[in-house]
């Protein structure tokens, strides 16, 4: 995968980002390929050399690697560290490397928005649950037992302001947040699972794994910015539109993020291109 320069970055901040850019093999699988949709995992093996990616759509990634570095040096004494874990599992190879092992206890740090937490009111990613599972059965066939898992997320875009108006805003720009752990069959049968959807020959994304934004329809008073309702679908928004003469129906388009904006392999995946939502008066 080739890594661009559109915006002309300074060298040090690319050849920075260059590091992490390494291609996924065959029969090797870490946490984060396991995860992941098959089918970018896939569709990076095959076009590996076609791909490319501009620096500028890394720099987040950088940052978090610079406050990894930072707190790894500071990790109390007796902390596995960036631990390497290998583990080969029914004719593959695991791998992972978790942030921090300390006192039974796995704790992962993120960098991350506001909005990831404000949309899960409070829980953690679906993807974090599972990742940090995969970490701990990791850790307990290495013979490290775990008892607690733990997200530490630094959430780069907090505003004071918003802060001193909303009770329900994180107080400061950091999370603290303990992710269910489950019992050790529970993480092999995830384990298997994920394999088995690895190994289909041509696997397809699931609206969730693209990361589906459905469709709404906003209910607005003509010169309002704000909304007087939002609805999932279009008769909802035009019954009440009815009501009154002042209301307009404004069709908010629904998308899958993760393809438009996010997937490493979205300019070589058929799946990507040419898609969009459909919605409910489409689908009749």
């Amino acid at each position: 995968m080739e890594i661009t320069n559109k915006y002309d970055l300074p060298e040090a901040i690319i050849r920075a980002i260059s590091v992490y850019n390494y291609a996924p093999e065959e029969g090797r699988y870490s946490v984060t390929d396991l995860v992941n949709p098959p089918r970018m995992r896939l569709l990076k093996i095959r076009h590996w050399r076609e791909l490319s990616v501009d620096a500028s759509e890394r720099l987040w990634a950088l940052f978090g690697q610079a406050c990894h570095k930072v707190l790894d040096m500071a990790a109390p004494p007796g902390s596995t560290v960036e631990g390497k874990l290998i583990v080969d599992f029914e004719g593959v190879r695991l791998v992972g490397k978790s942030d921090l092992y300390h006192q039974e206890r796995v704790e992962d740090y993120k960098v991350t928005s506001v909005y990831s937490f404000l949309l899960e009111d409070g829980k953690t990613k679906k993807e974090w649950e599972e990742q940090l599972n995969v970490y701990a059965w990791l850790f307990s066939r290495l013979g490290k037992p775990v008892k607690e898992l733990w997200v530490r997320a630094i959430l780069r875009d907090w505003q004071n302001s918003k802060a001193l108006q909303d009770m329900s805003y994180p107080r400061i720009p950091f999370q603290s947040v303990q992710v269910p752990l489950w019992p050790t069959p529970g993480q092999e049968r995830y384990i298997r699972a994920r394999l088995e959807a690895h190994r289909i020959e041509n696997p397809q994304c699931s609206d969730e794994e693209r990361w589906l934004r459905p469709s709404s329809w906003a209910v607005m008073k003509k010169n309002n910015q704000k909304a007087y309702r939002v609805f999932d679908n279009p008769w909802q928004a035009e019954n009440l539109a009815k009501t009154d003469k002042a209301f307009v129906v404004v069709e908010r388009k629904g998308s899958y993020n993760r393809c438009e904006n996010y997937c490493p392999v979205r300019a070589v995946c058929s799946q990507a291109k040419g898609t969009k939502v459909v919605n409910l008066k489409e689908r009749g």
